[in-house]
């Protein structure tokens, strides 16, 4: 379910993260928790690894579930201007290659306000998935991916609307056995290894339409340089971002487009170069001051993606909605 989870703390991040002018009204210790209730589906042939899918019989996989989801993020603000911090939680900004992750890091901001963000996602890839994911009618065994992300975000550059967000991060598959149940050879083989490393970018700047309104249009591109030259790929996309508020209602919406091509043909799938299309959608809500209280927020979040390939197997589509309580302090 990484998806799902990278899909809620994305919306939330929609909803409640503004431009401020600092990066805290005052030193010390800040920070927000949240508790969040969720329903969400995934349809992969990659990822499923339940006991239900440990056997593939041609037919795509879904998996739906009930989740708890608590989040949250501790700053600790220092400096005679304010102009430290450290951070450690989930991220409220676009995660770097899109799954929820752990990150710990430290910001600054400069006098001409802009702010610079360094940080580590020691956990950003984990998870678990299929040795041999194309194995048919034969059970199969799962194994440990790992990764770990860099990442460098310049936000409001020398003052201005525009901001950069940078990262890279290594993807490991423990027992990397891809193809090794079919016929293919070992050299054929190798050309399906998904260990890779990854390069994200990500060019967004702020257009204020109105008082209550805020756009933020952003270019995206993903490099995927991976082992297996049929795994390897490049991503481009663009995404628009709208911010709107109406008394205490606070309401985000960010559609999302990518275009992924791989680089040579992949021999399982009658020598095919994979391309896909990746349309996401995120639509959040939020209202401060339940419970009597300016530091309590409900927050509601819906979201679908759908990834749609030019080989079948490697169709996906997620979505979620759910339901919590955000607390700051």
């Amino acid at each position: 379910m990484k998806q799902a989870w990278n899909v809620t703390i994305l919306a939330l991040a929609l909803v409640s993260q503004t431009a401020t002018a600092k990066l805290s009204e005052s030193n010390g210790f800040s920070g927000e928790i949240a508790l969040n209730a969720a329903y969400a589906s995934k349809t992969s042939n990659l990822s499923n690894t339940d006991d239900d899918y440990r056997t593939y019989t041609g037919e795509a996989q879904q998996d739906s579930s009930a989740l708890l989801l608590p989040l949250g993020n501790l700053q600790y603000t220092f400096g005679q201007a304010s102009n430290h911090q450290l951070f450690i939680g989930t991220s409220r900004a676009d995660i770097a290659v899109g799954t929820l992750a752990l990150e710990a890091g430290y910001r600054y901001q400069f006098a001409d306000r802009t702010k610079i963000s360094l940080s580590l996602l020691p956990t950003i890839l984990e998870g678990e998935v299929w040795q041999d994911p194309y194995l048919l009618n034969t059970a199969r065994s799962t194994t440990d991916e790992k990764g770990t992300a860099y990442r460098l975000q310049l936000n409001n550059i020398a003052g201005s609307l525009f901001s950069v967000d940078l990262a890279y991060g290594k993807k490991e598959v423990d027992e990397e056995r891809s193809g090794a149940g079919s016929s293919l050879t070992e050299q054929q083989q190798q050309l399906l290894n998904r260990n890779a490393d990854i390069l994200y970018g990500k060019f967004k700047m702020m257009l204020p339409v109105s008082k209550g309104v805020m756009l933020y249009p952003s270019l995206i591109y993903i490099q995927q340089d991976a082992q297996g030259s049929a795994m390897k790929n490049q991503s481009y996309g663009a995404e628009l971002s709208s911010f709107m508020s109406a008394g205490n209602h606070q309401f985000a919406l960010t559609l999302t487009y990518l275009n992924r091509q791989y680089d040579s043909a992949n021999p399982l799938f009658d020598n095919t170069t994979r391309a896909d299309n990746e349309w996401k959608a995120f639509l959040a809500y939020e209202y401060p001051g339940i419970f009597y209280s300016n530091n309590v927020s409900l927050v509601a979040f819906a979201g679908v993606t759908d990834s749609d390939s030019n080989i079948t197997f490697y169709d996906e589509k997620n979505w979620i909605s759910a339901v919590g309580v955000n607390w700051s302090f």
